[in-house]
């Protein structure tokens, strides 16, 4: 697609010097090849023109740059230069043009909310394909259809990396995508130009608040998925959650809610949970399931709302329900012959640890020993919570690192024990040291719980990245200890 092309519909402009074959668009110099628009966008942290001369070196042939560097920023032979009010707006336009809105080819499932995205999108997932559909799924763990996956690096990708997976996956034949969206996502517009047909709200508690500073701008974050659906979509919310109901005021969309109270449109009921599973009612018909706690008949209730919302029939939907296991890192058995209760959990929030400690404390016989910290330069108003939730819920606490990034270490475990008053809590600031005294002191009948990391496969240190999973960790622990 020509420059002049690409362009006209959105950007006004007189006239274009080269007008140069535009192969990709992209936002990162490194990501540069022969023949790309280059969008220097002006971002949080980062300015796109300090990385034009990169991009240029590497290939790209025209730039897309702000007003306000006109005159500013030197202008390299041979490269065509378009100046616009606002980069991140034209980034998503364009994105969008240079793909041909893949979206408007798919069935569009959005889910967002703190808790239980991951969760809700495999059972999705799993229900679509044993509909019979070809599915594609952006989300926390990876971005994956048919046989092709790749690890995730953001819950929900930069808009350029969206629509080239929403290409990607309509020109293989997927006709169903379920997308994780972050609040992170949302406010900065990179899910914008994307059809959605359904959209999920699974909760909202505190998180991520050092980028949204209070609960009320987190909320409006997360509206903004269902402010844009038309009448032709469908909204599909958890009415038990108290923004929930303020969100179903907020839509165009069909409505469609559910929860485990009376005003639930799709209404759960448990009748037992076990370490090995839960037994519920939805709408008076039963259900079994492998997943474990209340938290997760919450996300079977949104995922079999939407599926019924979509016609699928009951019976298919009940049958993936008994049959399908969790998400990796979601309350995930380390697996030993030893006789060892071991989870590892995703839980990174006061609301999230709670939920899963709720459930061991449902089914426990013995004690309940939980290893957790909080990650660097991330909210640090939760982290006394989240020390206050696992002192309260658990009999042995172990306050460890987490993912510090550029803090120090000593100084996040610090804020969380602002939270803690009890004498049931141990700090050991080396991760591993931690899970293998966890294990060592464990009993027969005790659970063992390493919140935090769940499925990740790594630490991010302030000046390296390596290799940590707490499975494989735990593991290493019950052959060595036990």
């Amino acid at each position: 697609m020509k420059l002049n092309e690409l362009i006209k519909d959105s950007i006004k402009i007189k006239n274009i010097n080269n007008n140069p074959e535009i192969k990709y668009i992209v936002n990162d110099s490194r990501k540069a090849v022969k023949g790309s628009l280059f969008i220097a966008i002006t971002g949080y942290k980062e300015e796109g023109v300090k990385y034009i001369e990169d991009a240029v070196n590497r290939g790209a042939v025209a730039v897309i740059a702000e007003n306000k560097y006109k005159g500013r920023i030197k202008e390299l032979n041979g490269i065509d230069y378009v100046y616009v009010e606002d980069t991140r707006y034209y980034n998503l336009l364009l994105a969008k043009k240079f793909f041909r809105n893949p979206s408007k080819d798919l069935v569009l499932i959005g889910v967002t909310g703190t808790n239980g995205k991951t969760t809700i999108t495999y059972i999705i997932e799993d229900i679509l394909k044993k509909a019979g559909f070809k599915t594609g799924v952006i989300g926390t763990i990876s971005y994956r259809y048919g046989n092709r996956e790749i690890k995730a690096s953001n819950t929900t990708p930069d808009a350029i990396d969206i629509q080239y997976m929403l290409k990607e996956m309509r020109d293989n034949g997927v006709t169903h995508v379920v997308m994780e969206v972050s609040s992170h996502a949302l406010s900065m517009k990179r899910v914008d130009p994307l059809d959605y047909k359904y959209a999920i709200f699974t909760n909202l508690s505190q998180d991520h608040l050092d980028f949204h500073k209070n609960m009320e701008s987190y909320f409006q974050a997360k509206s903004l998925l269902f402010r844009k659906l038309d009448s032709n979509s469908n909204a599909i919310i958890n009415i038990d959650d108290e923004y929930g109901k303020k969100l179903v005021n907020l839509t165009r969309a069909s409505i469609k809610t559910y929860g485990l109270s009376q005003k639930a449109g799709i209404r759960g009921s448990i009748i037992s949970l076990t370490v090995s599973g839960t037994k519920f009612l939805i709408d008076d018909e039963e259900f079994t399931t492998k997943l474990v706690g209340e938290h997760n008949i919450y996300n079977i209730l949104a995922a079999y709302a939407t599926a019924r919302e979509m016609g699928i029939e009951k019976k298919l939907i009940k049958k993936t329900i008994e049959e399908i296991k969790p998400a990796p890192g979601r309350f995930e058995k380390v697996n030993n012959n030893k006789g060892y209760n071991v989870f590892v959990d995703y839980a990174h929030t006061p609301d999230a640890l709670e939920h899963i400690l709720d459930a061991a404390n449902n089914f426990k016989t013995g004690r309940i020993i939980t290893v957790f910290g909080c990650g660097g330069d991330r909210d640090r108003g939760k982290r006394p919570l989240m020390g206050r939730v696992v002192e309260e819920k658990s009999d042995i606490a172990i306050v460890t690192s987490d993912n510090p990034r550029s803090e120090d270490p000593i100084k996040i475990i610090e804020d969380i024990k602002k939270g803690l008053s009890k004498e049931n809590h141990v700090i050991i600031h080396d991760r591993k040291e931690a899970i293998y005294k966890a294990i060592e002191i464990a009993n027969e009948n005790d659970i063992v719980l390493i919140a935090g990391k769940g499925h990740e496969d790594y630490q991010i240190l302030k000046d390296r990245t390596i290799h940590f999973d707490d499975r494989e960790v735990a593991s290493e622990a019950i052959k060595d200890v036990g």
